[in-house]
């Protein structure tokens, strides 16, 4: 896929120091694309990892362009402040108005509630993709939050998503392998996911592999 987005939408806030990638808007596009032929207007989702809401709101925007309806509901979940008043910058210049959009700044553990159990149709994802020791750090925080499992770990993402995906629900998450480290993400999270749920390879974005889980009844 080019790395030149053919499919614009409207222009980001985001923080200078960190700059979200393409990945993010591919994303949305192509899980927009597989729910083209759906009725989403039920549907309740979560960007999760949201930072300033680039996945969820570019999907909201295909969706409210293309089919004239949205999902009822859309959580963007962001463990650093710092990216909520980007989103509510991006969120109302994409004229999205007719989806209850909520900014959650919690960590993902919290999606492990009893709150949380069964709560969302849809989940999109581009998490961080190192582990701590398995990079370069940088000398700011903030980079390194964004691009390192620093708040939480590989295992609590995957198991939030379980926990808080509804049954006949799917989620869409951009997993990189770490060729360097005998890191390879499907496998890993085919390790930590329960039997039930359906781990399905879609196309790479970018060299980026894109995994869908759904899980049954």
């Amino acid at each position: 896929m080019s790395s030149i987005n053919p499919h614009f939408t409207f222009k980001y806030t985001q923080p200078e120091e960190y700059r979200f990638s393409h990945d993010s808007v591919f994303l949305a596009r192509q899980v927009y694309e597989l729910y083209s032929d759906k009725n989403v207007k039920d549907l309740i989702a979560l960007d999760l990892c949201s930072g300033c809401g680039i996945i969820g709101l570019d999907f909201l925007f295909h969706c409210h362009k293309n089919l004239n309806a949205v999902p009822k509901s859309f959580d963007f979940l962001e463990v650093q402040s710092i990216y909520e008043e980007y989103f509510l910058e991006n969120a109302f210049a994409s004229g999205i108005r007719n989806s209850d959009l909520r900014f959650l700044n919690i960590n993902y553990s919290e999606l492990l509630s009893g709150e949380y159990k069964d709560r969302y149709d849809l989940i999109l994802c581009n998490p961080p993709y190192f582990f701590s020791g398995n990079g370069k750090m940088s000398p700011s925080e903030f980079k390194n939050r964004c691009r390192f499992y620093l708040d939480s770990d590989f295992k609590t993402l995957l198991n939030a998503i379980e926990h808080s995906l509804r049954p006949h629900g799917n989620a869409f998450v951009l997993l990189r392998d770490l060729q360097e480290h005998g890191w390879n993400s499907f496998e890993e999270a085919r390790k930590v996911l329960s039997p039930p749920l359906q781990l399905t390879k879609l196309p790479e974005i970018r060299g980026t592999g894109v995994v869908q889980i759904y899980k049954p009844m």
